[in-house]
Order: structure tokens, then sequence, then C-alpha cells
């Protein structure tokens, strides 16, 4: 994985905690929400474990959140690195 993949994934979980604490949603709730524990979303958020596709998708739409959105968001953010 390039330096730049593990910037743009950085941005994108940053993106999934603030949209989810905009939302008003604690990790217990999201856990609940897409039948995980909410040691799983705590993993998540801290990059312990990594989401493929499918699961931010599933992250993304039990925030209330349009993942296309957040991805396109993350892009741009790091389009500017080097």
């Amino acid at each position: 994985m390039s330096s730049f993949d593990r910037i743009l994934y950085r941005r994108l979980i940053e993106l999934l905690v603030e949209a989810r604490r905009r939302a008003n949603i604690t990790q217990v709730e999201l856990g609940r929400r897409i039948g995980q524990r909410q040691t799983v979303i705590s993993k998540i958020e801290t990059e312990e474990r990594r989401l493929d596709t499918a699961e931010f998708l599933l992250v993304s739409k039990a925030i209330g959140v349009d993942p296309y959105e957040l991805m396109h968001r993350a892009e741009i953010d790091c389009s500017s690195l080097p």
C-alpha cells in the first residue's frame, strides 16, 4: 500500500467519524445498526481494523451519509498531497 493510499484511507475514516459524531450516533448505536459490537466500531475508527468497500457502504448508510460524497471529499482533501 502506498503512502497516498494510507493517507486517503485515514481521511475516509476521519470523515466517517466526523459524520457519526455530527449525527449524534454513539459507537454503541452504530454497532447495533450494522450488527457489530462497539469494540468493532472503535477498532475501525482507530484503524486497528480496516473496512472493506462493502462495509464502508454499510457504515456510511447507517450513519446517514452519502458514501460516494465521503469518498469524493476524501479524494479532494488528499489530491494536493505529493
